[in-house]
């Protein structure tokens, strides 16, 4: 089934070819893939080996070719993107395999590991301070020994799914240097589009048991584990969604405070970039020039995603638009970073930056950082009395000196509420601008739309023509309802066409009061 229009569509918004997901996310094993603007079926099946970072990676490489074989004298733009390593947490088995035994020290032992190593390695200043746990999370000394299984092979999954991500991305650079592409490839490689996700809580073998806040025990989930699919060698297969431990996520978040979905602190959405373009030809003058001299030194100058696209065109010398096919461009946000290739010390050029998400909300300003933490706790399920008492009005606000502060270790509010003032002034002229703030229509959605836990439930597999669903049982108090909730591919909410899926066995169908 095909249906328009496609002008948001990557061909619609520039791209000459597409292939991949639409959505947030998606099946590693059985995706929802599109080529251009047709639906398609993967290639091969599970049983035969499919996994779909492979199957992208080997895609941007028949483009590599493609070009040289057909238009070798034509530059070309590929944005690898796969979902690697996003949820669903799917690799195959020997790859998790690698890291048994890895994370047996649990997660505040790892934090400390690796806030050394980082050290060590020139990634972080040596006067960072190692930010302590929030007194809301889960410590590893109280998860019950019988759990722990459970928990290490949750975050040993991760880890293999990472590096054979990884490993995908190698393939492609590889494919360059076979070229004799590589020295004049200007590369930008993000490791990830935020923090480590908090999304699973205490740990879940599907996501959306967490994110719905759908009750389930460890008994539970090891009960449905050993009876249907094998056991903890089931995690990373077709057949579930896992999450790792919302206490995982603040471990690969080291050094910074919080996770995913807290614009507040750095946990929630530094993530490393790399930068390369050994020597490209005609750069300058006519003539072969080095672009980006190799170091191993970290710039410090902030900087934003909305930067790159200012980079690549400063780098590729294309002037911005200001209008397309007769119609006026907004104005380009972002500060391009070639300044920075090859000058480690040189003075800042990004003046400020805001941050936004579900009321957590920063604003970045000549070195100087100011945030609040906003209604919702990510890595906590009760989150109800605060999402309906929340008023942005009277939320606190912290305040950090970044120069000397990297962690965000120092909260300075209280010791300068004149600077506190003017930040807060800067983020509301940069959210104005930005098209951001909270309008009292949305607070009063929020508030309307923090259901209360549902007493029972009932989780069953079922497709729908355009998307990967589920559908999910309620029964709370005096209402029952059904609702399908998308996963892996987009979907309209509450959908209710379903038929069975041989492809999805079904995952959990306990019942039970709270």
């Amino acid at each position: 089934m095909k249906s328009g229009p496609f002008d948001q569509y990557p061909t619609g918004l520039g791209f000459s070819y597409f292939y991949g997901f639409l959505a947030g996310e998606t099946s590693q094993y059985n995706p929802r893939l599109y080529e251009n603007t047709n639906p398609i079926e993967p290639p091969r099946k599970p049983e035969e080996g499919y996994h779909l970072t492979e199957d992208m990676a080997d895609q941007a490489i028949k483009l590599i070719r493609a070009n040289r074989a057909l238009t070798p004298d034509r530059p070309f733009f590929i944005y690898f993107a796969p979902g690697g390593a996003h949820g669903p947490h799917h690799v195959h088995k020997e790859w998790a395999d690698k890291y048994k035994g890895k994370f047996d020290m649990g997660w505040e032992k790892l934090r400390n590991i690796t806030f050394e190593k980082q050290k060590a390695m020139g990634w972080i200043p040596n006067s960072t301070k190692l930010t302590p746990i929030d007194p809301t999370m889960v410590k590893w000394e109280e998860i019950p020994e019988e759990q722990r299984a459970f928990q290490l092979r949750l975050m040993e999954v991760y880890a293999g799914y990472l590096e054979h991500t990884d490993t995908q991305d190698g393939k492609v650079v590889e494919e360059l240097e076979r070229q004799g592409l590589f020295n004049n490839t200007l590369i930008i490689y993000v490791l990830g589009d935020n923090g480590a996700s908090a999304e699973g809580i205490h740990g879940t073998i599907d996501e959306l048991l967490a994110e719905n806040a759908l009750p389930s025990t460890y008994q539970q989930q090891m009960e449905v584990l050993n009876r249907d699919f094998g056991g903890l060698d089931a995690l990373g297969s077709q057949h579930v969604d896992k999450m790792y431990h919302s206490s995982w996520a603040w471990a690969l978040d080291t050094p910074f405070k919080s996770t995913k979905l807290v614009a507040a602190h750095f946990g929630g959405m530094r993530t490393p970039m790399v930068m390369s373009w050994p020597k490209a030809k005609k750069w300058k003058k006519g003539s072969t020039e080095k672009v980006i001299k190799h170091d191993p030194t970290p710039r410090s100058q902030f900087h934003h995603v909305c930067d790159i696209a200012p980079t690549i065109y400063e780098a590729v010398g294309v002037q911005f638009p200001t209008r397309v096919e007769g119609a006026k461009q907004m104005p380009l946000d972002g500060v391009s970073m070639v300044y920075t290739w090859n000058n480690v010390s040189v003075k800042e050029r990004k003046s400020a930056q805001y941050f936004e998400v579900m009321g957590s909300r920063g604003v970045y300003k000549d070195g100087w950082f100011a945030s609040v933490f906003g209604p919702r706790i990510p890595w906590a399920e009760a989150n109800e009395t605060r999402m309906r008492e929340w008023n942005p009005d009277t939320d606190v606000w912290e305040l950090y000196d970044l120069t000397r502060d990297f962690s965000q270790a120092e909260d300075l509010a209280k010791e300068m509420p004149d600077q506190v003032a003017k930040m807060k002034q800067i983020f509301l002229m940069e959210a104005t601008a930005n098209k951001v703030l909270l309008s009292q229509m949305l607070l009063d959605f929020i508030a309307d739309r923090t259901p209360s836990p549902p007493l029972m439930w009932r989780f069953q597999p079922t497709r729908v023509e355009f998307s990967i669903a589920w559908v999910v049982q309620l029964e709370a108090f005096q209402f029952t309802w059904t609702m399908a909730i998308c996963m892996l591919s987009t979907c309209r909410p509450y959908c209710t066409a379903t038929s069975p899926n041989p492809r999805l066995p079904c995952s959990l169908e306990p019942e039970r009061s709270r």
